[in-house]
């Protein structure tokens, strides 16, 4: 893209390495919602065998059909949104309008930024449930102070990441 840095997206290509991806996953997420794609279409955050994929993996943006096909690697998050919107909208004038309504709402990133990312909460409540069950597992076998002291602290954090997510969105 010739002009790219006279409409401002060369400051959306470095992001994939900072939080600002969660931003963006909210974003495409948005869009997906309001025009109701149903999720067992697309995957986004991570790569999904069984549906059309938008992920970053080691600094790179990773756009991918079902069983994984056609995948593509990115360094322009403009040229991965816009391959990712065409995969799971297979229709032109839809694409347009879904690119279109991503370029506006970056716009909108740094009023965006001044709360958490709801893709990120999401992603820190998994991660936090999941080492949660690993710590009950670990208190099945062993009852040690430590771990029962961690695994409540983990829970009181749950909690908050919670309410956190639901008092936001």
């Amino acid at each position: 893209m010739e002009h790219e840095e006279e409409i401002g997206l060369e400051s959306l290509n470095g992001l994939v390495t900072s939080e600002l991806k969660w931003y963006v996953f909210d974003l495409i997420m948005e869009r997906l919602k309001l025009d109701q794609i149903d999720e067992c279409r697309f995957s986004v955050e991570k790569e999904d065998k069984d549906k059309t994929s938008f992920y970053i993996k080691d600094g790179a943006i990773l756009v991918s059909g079902k069983d994984g096909g056609d995948l593509k690697v990115y360094e322009n998050l403009y040229l991965a949104v816009c391959d990712f919107f065409n995969r799971v909208y297979q229709d032109e004038t839809k694409t347009e309008e879904a690119i279109s309504r991503f370029l506006t709402r970056t716009l909108d990133l740094p009023i965006l930024m001044k709360k958490p990312s709801r893709s990120l909460l999401q992603e820190q409540i998994k991660e936090c449930e999941e080492r949660i069950a690993a710590l009950d597992e670990q208190l099945q076998k062993e009852d040690v102070k430590s771990l029962r002291s961690k695994r409540k602290l983990d829970g009181i954090y749950l909690e908050g990441l919670k309410a956190k997510l639901s008092g936001l969105y």
